[in-house]
């Protein structure tokens, strides 16, 4: 089991270390899979005693949920093959008012090597505060309004401010790649609803279908052995156990390392991605 280190808690920025074995974080390259870096990022939140911790509780207890609405992952290199014998990583932490009024909130997170300081991922994400029994959107409460109400003036990235949420700003053609799968139980998180990080997971596994059936420009192998430069996640409605999706792929023509896919639910739109991905393929992988 990782040991989680507190090294700031403040009103600015919440920064942890974290050190020691990893598990089921790994895809069939061996090494971080790109979709489980996510959920590691709130690995660190697990102390209860930090106060984002503390604060999510207390939220809870006053029957407020908070939903992803758009999430943004930049990624450097190294992460995909960062060995798990060394991990020994800082994650920091900070909380900044959306742009809407007090009915969202951004949360930026860096993680950085402990002994070299490499930025090895940058994420933002945008939630929005809802009512736990009726899961409709609601304000988010009073005091936390107050004590996340002014943006940083450090900030720990430069990823794109209150990230608005974006309409899907592709058309995708009848003939685009489209890829077919099923929500199962293990996809579904403690709300009863899927995942957050499964959205990105199943996209990938789409277009690992869609480049060894030759539908791709670049890519012709498992798109696990590409790195990924960024995700860019909006999350339109919600899926569950035993839904049905369909995802479609569309590469750009200008860019081919842009990859478009929307996945919908009973022709319903509920999950906009758009993955940048590098068109060489890493260099080695851990077998």
């Amino acid at each position: 089991m990782p040991v989680v280190t507190v090294l700031q808690d403040d009103a600015d920025t919440t920064t942890v270390m974290v050190e020691g074995q990893m598990y089921n974080f790994d895809d069939r390259t061996g090494f971080w899979s790109p979709w489980s870096v996510s959920d590691f990022i709130s690995s660190g939140l697990s102390i209860r005693k930090i106060s984002l911790s503390m604060n999510f509780e207390m939220a809870a207890k006053e029957n407020t949920l908070f939903f992803q609405k758009r999430q943004i992952l930049r990624f450097n290199k190294p992460i995909f093959t960062y060995p798990q014998s060394k991990y020994k990583l800082h994650i920091s932490h900070q909380i900044e008012p959306g742009e809407d009024r007090g009915k969202s909130y951004v949360w930026n997170t860096v993680i950085k090597d402990a002994e070299t300081h490499t930025v090895l991922l940058e994420r933002a994400a945008k939630l929005v505060a809802a009512n736990i029994s009726l899961r409709k959107p609601i304000d988010l409460p009073k005091w936390f309004r107050h004590k996340y109400s002014a943006p940083k003036l450090n900030r720990l990235n430069n990823l794109p401010d209150g990230l608005r949420p974006k309409s899907v700003p592709v058309e995708f053609p009848n003939d685009c790649y489209q890829w077919r799968t099923k929500i199962r139980y293990s996809d579904l998180n403690g709300f009863m609803h899927t995942h957050q990080s499964v959205y990105t997971k199943l996209c990938l596994d789409a277009i690992t279908s869609a480049a060894l059936g030759g539908k791709l420009q670049h890519f012709i192998f498992d798109i696990c052995f590409y790195p990924i430069e960024y995700v860019d996640i909006t999350f339109i409605g919600e899926s569950f156990a035993d839904d049905e999706l369909l995802i479609s792929i569309l590469q750009s023509q200008d860019d081919g390392s842009i990859l478009h896919c929307l996945m919908e639910k009973d022709k319903k739109s509920i999950a906009y991605l758009k993955f940048k991905i590098g068109l060489t393929t890493l260099s080695k992988s851990k077998y």
